[in-house]
């Protein structure tokens, strides 16, 4: 399946409206067990698409993050109390390798300032079937 350029931006921008205006992303230790420091994101979250990628606005920072431990995932959720199991979309993290998210150092202790820096997230166009 091969999707559009417009389709693709469409696809993108829904992620930005489900989030509305309050969204929140949260960092997690693995099984989403612990949560680690919660960022309020930018209303919008994030810029208009293009070429089916939507760019992060903002640098959206926690300075006093809830607990100490190793962030291994990034959930992006609706407002501050949506619980593990609602959020909107989650993305891996690690210090290497091939992550969707990749940190410098993805330890958190409680006395850091955890900030996204930059993201961006883009709808494939996937591979038309030719068989």
């Amino acid at each position: 399946m091969e999707l559009s350029t417009a389709l693709r931006n469409v696809l993108a921008d829904a992620i930005d409206s489900d989030l509305q205006t309050t969204g929140f992303a949260r960092f997690y230790t693995s099984g989403l067990t612990t949560l680690l420091a919660s960022c309020s994101l930018s209303n919008p979250a994030f810029g208009t698409a293009a070429t089916g990628t939507i760019t992060l606005s903002g640098t959206p920072q926690d300075t006093t993050p809830a607990a100490a431990g190793t962030a291994v995932r990034l959930g992006f959720y609706r407002n501050s109390t949506d619980t593990s199991g609602l959020y909107r979309f989650m993305l891996g993290i690690a210090t290497g390798g091939a992550p969707d998210v990749t940190m410098a150092n993805n330890v958190i202790a409680t006395t850091d300032t955890v900030q996204i820096s930059s993201l961006t997230i883009t709808v494939p166009s996937g591979t038309p079937d030719v068989t």
